[in-house]
């Protein structure tokens, strides 16, 4: 088939949303100020944003990265393996392992690139990967070097040890186990069982475990130091990812070790670091100044834990179906992908953005809007976001106490779903 052809029946769809006005993605902005944004001329709340701790927009921030621009110019000139290394990159480097408690990190230009990068070159076709069902795209492109990847139920211990004890007796294993999941997760907001994952060390004392902390750092763990700072199992931890386009409030990444040597390795054979362009000067400055200012500052990271906890009350009160998981990121159960994007419509109509995550980024039939707080929101943001979805969920039947009411017959009307809190999959 023709790759144009090959193309058809996803435009074809796409168009079809478009010609009914409710296509709710790749909205460009025209202003931004953190919690609020201006989009063609109308001005939002702004809760679907990953900036958690507001910093994008701190001045102080800002300040350091003109600066850095001034010194080093725009761009790097180049990969770190040849022209574009800076001292600004070994600074935030040794910095950043301090910080998540770890001998040694090594930076890459995304997170995305650094799973890529990091997983490509560590693994073998032996080694047997085992992944949580719910972790991030960027893991399994970076795992397709192994041919033993497996996954095991969303954080489900007894499920992974299954899987880990089942590969470990076959008779031709004789590469390494690679335990792989995330601090918290990007749509879901689950917060990983991390500490329970992390005791199957004492029955697979060879396991090893990679930890995706993009969501987790400046969140969870004292002043931000991520969730196995969080559940003290940082020395369990064989690696630790990170990203700085969150809480960082820039763009990059960085996986951190205690083995210097694997890191070593990394360094010089992840294919994303050597054949990229370095972290610009001023991403790097803005991520050191973060660094600054959640060593100094815990009562932002204590704000957004409270923003967290009223932000769920409310939605508890509401009727909307959460939990007392302390992540910022709270999705809104819809149902249909079309019930999402006329839900995702009016939020915007009513002053509100915040996008739909809809197949295959979750199950069919279990479309969600996903909204996610800052520690810069303002109470009168946040009593007007709570008002607008108590009047919507009523509007579009999505409370629990809705469901309740479902027809005797079984039928399911448009745009609800059943039971509890779907299961996510993200492959």
């Amino acid at each position: 088939m023709k790759l144009h052809d090959r193309c058809q029946k996803f435009v074809g769809l796409a168009r079809n949303v478009k010609v009914a006005g409710i296509y709710p993605y790749f909205r460009p902005i025209d202003k931004s100020w953190g919690t609020e944004v201006e989009v063609d001329g109308k001005r939002l709340v702004m809760i679907g944003s990953n900036d958690y701790l507001g910093l994008a927009h701190d001045p102080r921030v800002k300040e350091a990265a003109c600066q850095a621009i001034a010194l080093m110019g725009t761009g790097p000139g180049g990969s770190r393996f040849l022209s574009g290394n800076m001292v600004l990159h070994k600074t935030l480097e040794e910095r950043l392992a301090a910080f998540v408690g770890k001998k040694r990190a090594v930076l890459h230009v995304t997170g995305f690139s650094t799973n890529l990068g990091a997983l490509g070159c560590l693994l073998t076709p032996a080694d047997f990967v085992l992944c949580d069902r719910e972790c991030h795209a960027s893991i399994f492109e970076g795992v397709r070097s192994t041919k033993r990847l497996g996954t095991f139920a969303h954080n489900n211990p007894a499920s992974a040890e299954r899987r880990i004890a089942a590969e470990q007796g076959k008779k031709d294993f004789k590469g390494e186990t690679l335990l792989i999941t995330e601090g918290i997760f990007s749509m879901s907001g689950d917060v990983a069982c991390i500490a329970e994952l992390a005791s199957l060390k004492n029955k697979h004392p060879e396991l090893l475990i990679y930890f995706d902390e993009a969501h987790s750092l400046g969140v969870l763990g004292e002043n931000g130091r991520g969730a196995a700072n969080h559940f003290g199992v940082t020395d369990k931890m064989d690696f630790i990812m990170g990203t700085f386009s969150k809480a960082f409030a820039s763009i990059g990444g960085f996986i951190a070790s205690d083995d210097t040597d694997v890191l070593e390795y990394v360094q010089h054979q992840s294919r994303t670091q050597i054949f990229s362009a370095a972290l610009p000067a001023a991403n790097t400055t803005a991520a050191l100044t973060c660094l600054d200012i959640l060593e100094k500052e815990p009562e932002r990271v204590e704000r957004l834990r409270a923003i967290t906890a009223r932000m769920r009350r409310g939605y508890r009160e509401i009727g909307l179906a959460t939990d007392d998981c302390p992540s910022p990121i709270i999705p809104i159960t819809i149902g249909s992908d079309e019930m999402a994007f006329m839900f995702s419509k009016e939020l915007f109509e009513r002053g509100i953005f915040a996008l739909p995550a809809i197949y295959p980024a979750v199950p069919r039939g279990h479309a969600l809007i996903r909204t996610a707080y800052m520690s810069t929101h303002q109470d009168r943001q946040l009593d007007f976001v709570l008002e607008t979805l108590d009047d919507m969920a009523r509007k579009y039947r999505i409370r629990l106490q809705d469901r309740e009411e479902e027809p005797a017959s079984g039928e399911i009307p448009a745009g609800q779903v059943t039971g509890g809190k779907p299961r996510r999959s993200y492959l």
